[in-house]
């Protein structure tokens, strides 16, 4: 049953996110499927890889609200 729902998941992934429909899915062989999920398994890890280390080397620092608060008012005593 497992491999069931793995099959249909990926059946479903490739439907959605590929655009394709589900009677050219249904005509293909089985080894093409699973080849075809292997490289659509692929390219998601290789994005998913990538993005995080955008996300990595593009961090922000954190806005912190009342140290800027603060910074301005000490700035604010300086010129009076």
């Amino acid at each position: 049953m497992t491999h069931l729902n793995s099959l249909l998941k990926n059946k479903l992934l490739l439907q959605k996110n590929y655009h394709l429909q589900e009677f050219a899915i249904d005509s293909w062989p089985y080894w093409m499927l699973e080849e075809n999920i292997k490289i659509v398994n692929e390219l998601t890890e290789e994005e998913e890889k990538q993005r995080k280390k955008e996300d990595s080397s593009s961090k922000t620092p954190n806005f912190n609200p009342s140290s800027m608060m603060n910074s301005m008012s000490s700035m604010a005593n300086k010129f009076k």
